[in-house]
């Protein structure tokens, strides 16, 4: 059994000798056309004995009246089973595309299910002779017979992609990397263990009512080296299969087709497809990373340069232009405009927008040019402009590395980083909260000069309803091309291309911030009274130190905060920082452990100006809520005028503050002219800590030990 896969050829011409209508077959390949349609490579075959599989029923209710044509009782006698090992066979494929062309075939009728055929396949590309593939079909992904668990074997010569791949050096690294040569991810992986293959495989994406991720699968042996290229698919067939008239084309892609070389059993269909009609139909049946819209900036008049040339659909423009709000409208180029969209005449064309603020209500807040790509919206918002950017989610992504840290940030830090900041923004993009605000508050009411109530709000990004996600803090970082996206930063995100938090088979809302202050914290410290197992409270540190201290109770908490206990992100190593820093992060040295003093007429002044409430002089602040990284969720103030209970954190810390306070993780100390805040750590605390992260990574972690540190109970899927 060993030795069948190194003599295929001997199979093939024994199995010929004895199956006339097999071997007419083979014999019609040799007039087989093909016609290539790109300098890429992409080509179509046209192959009429190939129509049995484009037409074939793969409806799974049609499925169980049929009889199978792959089991043994239902084969032709003619047809030899050769012993494939492990309760395989190997069978001479009748309708072939390939100039030799084999099934291996499942002896037990199961369905066609990666899980129980993986290991084989690897192994069986180990065992081929170089020239030979093997590829597998998804049941919802090209397979004509999704009832019984089958691969196939063929010759890989003229198959474009495979070509490249064996013309091209492989991976140098041993995790996956995704290559896009026909306009869709393919993820590569090096190596003959299954396990490696069978990692990324689970964490793809399964519809609902289905059992495994929808794709493709191809594996060959490249100089003694396994190489496997996997693309996962969204449909089983494109639009123009089922069109009627005109518009029908015959084309049902699987492995071969989805590697570069389209079968097409009527000849109409081969004469007239062309390379954009081909791209359409991968466009239609792979998944593809969605678009945002980004929220810049917002103006009553906002000045910019077309850096390259655009288009508003009826002219084109460059240069330095304007923009105005009127009335609920727009102002531009003469004309009064509900709304505009300029686009760019060219890919990879910018535009750069005039006085830009950035760190809005932060302490680093300032006006800066940015230039960015894509397409750039215009939109009336009240009394002024706002601009909006929409662009492809990994290009956004790149910039975002840059702009959360610096592009010079040690690669695994990058990569985690890719990560979460995909997952946060892809969890966005499909929150169930979508709303006018998210911020839940109860009106103050004023009896007898004296204010009594609470009010609790939180800020999320659903507060945006004209866009996805702001440019700044609020939501993430986001700067266009205005910080120099390196090359390792678009390295992180294409080696992670697709890559995102799951638990449970769902999408991870994966937050972070800049530093913890040594305990991370729960989700709904923060936002919504909704739990996330895997944003929780846990240390930050590689040493098992007992259970966690509970910082929910005061006295604990005063103990824990004026410590400066060990954690990842307790670093004095300034280089560690001034790498992964942007220069404006660096500008607060104090992450870890902070102080501000106030007298008791500037925090009365302040609460009173950043609120809009006036109880008087502040006469005390106290913690009546904290979550278990010590951050306050609900603060009692009392003042000569009245008493009034804020939260939750952000709200916290913005009106304590001209700015934002780092956090809300402080203590109280009164002195006789007002109030000093002992504080922990720079932001919410949740999910991933920036500062223990670049240091997890300079201490060697990998970006999956990182994750996995941060974000207990995950694991690294893929959403497209």
């Amino acid at each position: 059994m060993e030795q069948i896969f190194k003599h295929l050829d001997t199979c093939l011409e024994q199995q010929l000798e004895q199956w006339p209508a097999a071997k007419e077959a083979f014999t019609n390949l040799e007039s087989v056309q093909t016609r290539v349609l790109s300098s890429s490579g992409l080509a179509l075959q046209h192959n009429p004995a190939r129509i049995v599989s484009t037409t074939a029923n793969v409806n799974p209710a049609q499925a169980t009246i049929r009889p199978c044509f792959l089991c043994g009782d239902n084969r032709p006698k003619e047809q030899i089973a050769f012993d494939a090992g492990d309760g395989f066979d190997l069978l001479v494929n009748p309708y072939p595309i390939l100039r030799e062309h084999f099934c291996v075939v499942s002896r037990e009728h199961r369905p066609q299910m990666f899980r129980d055929c993986y290991q084989k396949m690897i192994n069986i590309a180990q065992e081929l002779e170089p020239g030979y593939m093997i590829f597998y079909n998804g049941p919802r992904s090209g397979a004509s017979a999704p009832d019984h668990l089958h691969m196939q074997i063929g010759r890989s010569q003229g198959i474009p992609l495979v070509d490249k791949l064996r013309e091209n050096e492989p991976p140098a690294k041993d995790e996956p990397i995704t290559i896009q040569t026909f306009g869709y991810p393919v993820i590569v992986i090096k190596g003959a263990d299954p396990s490696k293959v069978w990692d990324y495989v689970s964490g793809m994406t399964i519809y609902d009512g289905e059992y495994e991720p929808r794709m493709n699968v191809l594996s060959f042996n490249r100089d003694g080296q396994v190489i496997t290229a996997i693309v996962p698919r969204s449909k089983h067939r494109p639009d123009c299969y089922y069109a009627q008239g005109d518009g029908k084309i015959m084309v049902s892609p699987g492995a071969i087709d989805m590697f570069g070389l389209i079968i097409t059993p009527r000849r109409e269909d081969f004469d007239s497809l062309t390379e954009h009609q081909v791209l359409d139909i991968y466009h239609q049946v792979t998944h593809q990373q969605p678009k945002i819209s980004v929220g810049i900036m917002a103006a009553p008049e906002i000045k910019f340069c077309l850096n390259d040339s655009y288009t508003d659909g009826r002219s084109s423009f460059e240069g330095e232009l304007s923009i105005s709000a009127i009335q609920g409208r727009l102002s531009w180029n003469g004309i009064l405009v509900d709304s505009l969209t300029l686009k760019p005449n060219e890919h990879g064309s910018t535009f750069t927008l005039h006085d830009v603020t950035i760190g809005i209500g932060f302490h680093w807040e300032r006006k800066e040019d940015q230039t960015f790509s894509g397409q750039l919206k215009f939109i009336p918002e009240g009394n002024n402009v706002r601009a909006i950017n929409i662009l492809p989610v990994e290009e956004y992504l790149a910039s975002v590395i840059s702009s959360e840290m610096k592009p010079t940030a040690s690669r695994e830090f990058l990569r985690a980083h890719a990560v979460i900041s995909r997952s946060w923004v892809l969890a966005q993009l499909r929150s169930p909260y979508r709303k006018a605000a998210t911020a839940q508050a109860s009106a103050p009411q004023t009896t007898h000069n004296h204010i009594l109530d609470r009010i609790i709000k939180w800020y999320d990004h659903d507060q945006h309803t004209t866009f996805d996600v702001c440019a700044d803090d609020h939501c993430q970082r986001y700067q266009g091309r205005t910080r120099i996206i390196s090359v390792q930063a678009e390295a992180a995100v294409k080696d992670t291309f697709g890559q995102t938090l799951v638990f449970e088979g769902h999408l991870c809302d994966a937050r972070f911030s800049k530093c913890c202050g040594g305990i991370t914290e729960q989700f709904e410290t923060c936002w919504q009274d909704e739990h996330k197992p895997y944003l929780v409270a846990l240390r930050d540190s590689s040493v098992d130190e007992g259970p966690l201290p509970d910082l929910t109770v005061e006295e604990t908490a005063r103990q824990w905060i004026l410590q400066e206990p060990k954690s990842f992100c307790n670093s004095a190593d300034g280089n560690i920082l001034s790498e992964s820093l942007n220069g404006y992060d660096l500008e607060t040295p104090d992450y870890y452990r902070w102080k501000v003093e106030y007298t008791t007429n500037q925090i009365s002044d302040i609460f009173r100006r950043k609120s809009g409430l006036d109880i008087g002089s502040i006469v005390d602040l106290r913690p009546i809520k904290r979550g278990p990284s010590g951050r306050i969720f609900e603060l009692k103030i009392e003042g000569t005028k009245g008493t009034v209970t804020i939260g939750k954190e952000l709200e916290i810390r913005r009106t304590l503050s001209e700015s934002h306070l780092f956090s809300s993780a402080f203590v109280v100390e009164k002195t006789p002219d007002g109030f000093i805040l002992h504080g922990a750590g720079w932001g919410h605390g949740a999910g991933l800590c920036q500062i223990g992260a670049a240091v997890m990574a300079a201490k060697g972690y990998t970006y999956r030990e990182i994750l996995s540190h941060y974000y207990p109970q995950t694991s690294i899927g893929r959403f497209y």
